[in-house]
């Protein structure tokens, strides 16, 4: 257990995210205070100190750090608080996404003492990684969070503790987008409960049954905020590029800690 205050700071679609991020957190000790990032109208103004343990969770897409976390997570003042770096991704990669974040964390104030990606469920591509993180995944968070725990507890001072080197490199790779948004469909009530969820204002509140494609960054977060199903990935290209996608990012993948 860490003998500081530990708060959790996270960005999540699918809500695995989320997950991840608050059994590390267990680990450490537990949280006194969370923050959902992802909501585009969720406003952060954050500031901590050096007696202060952030954890920060991010999922990868497309390698990269989602663009509307980017903003947001720079915008706290990290004050020389401690952060812990998390990032989830559906059994394919993490490229950039941790180098990524570290910079993002660090220009902001944070001092990045440990760092960890692990496989959920893949939000888009949803034949691939099912079930996860399992078990064995969260054997691992628990591992990770209790060698953070040692780590900081070791140092007789804190401000020694080592940076982890994390892959990735610079410049970042282009995130290109996704060619597939969710649209609403016959079970669509116009209720309005996925714009108003949804990360970058791609729905209009006042016509939730439209889509802003050049918006969208297909997060899924609509879809599962959807109790009635109400929007869908539909048609031919998808299908067929969910069975190549999960043809090819078959085997599993595991966990990755830093520190």
């Amino acid at each position: 257990m860490i003998d500081r205050k530990v708060t959790a700071i996270y960005f999540t679609g699918a809500g695995t995210t989320k997950e991840v991020v608050s059994r590390v957190c267990d680990g450490l000790g537990g949280f006194e205070s969370s923050f959902d990032i992802t909501p585009c109208d969720a406003v952060v103004d954050l500031r901590f100190g050096p007696d202060d343990v952030v954890v920060i969770g991010v999922p990868s897409y497309g390698g990269r750090v989602p663009a509307p976390a980017v903003e947001k997570i720079a915008s706290c003042y990290g004050g020389g608080a401690f952060a812990v770096l998390v990032a989830t991704y559906g059994n394919r990669d993490i490229d950039d996404t941790l180098i990524e974040l570290s910079d993002i964390a660090e220009q902001a104030g944070f001092r990045v003492v440990a760092a960890a990606a692990f496989v959920a469920h893949h939000s888009l591509m949803v034949d691939v990684a099912v079930g996860r993180p399992d078990g064995e995944d969260c054997a691992d968070i628990d591992t990770f969070a209790s060698s953070v725990v040692a780590k900081m507890n070791a140092a007789d001072d804190p401000s020694t503790l080592s940076r982890p080197a994390v892959p990735g490199s610079r410049p970042y790779r282009e995130f290109k987008g996704v060619p597939f948004s969710p649209k609403a469909n016959g079970g669509c009530t116009s209720c309005g409960v996925c714009a108003r969820v949804c990360p970058t204002g791609a729905i209009p509140e006042e016509n939730p049954s439209a889509t802003d494609t050049s918006r969208c960054i297909s997060c899924m977060r609509c879809v599962h905020a959807c109790r009635l199903k109400g929007r869908s990935i539909k048609g031919m290209k998808y299908r067929i590029a969910k069975f190549v996608f999960a043809r090819k990012f078959k085997a599993r993948q595991g966990s990755r800690m830093y520190l």
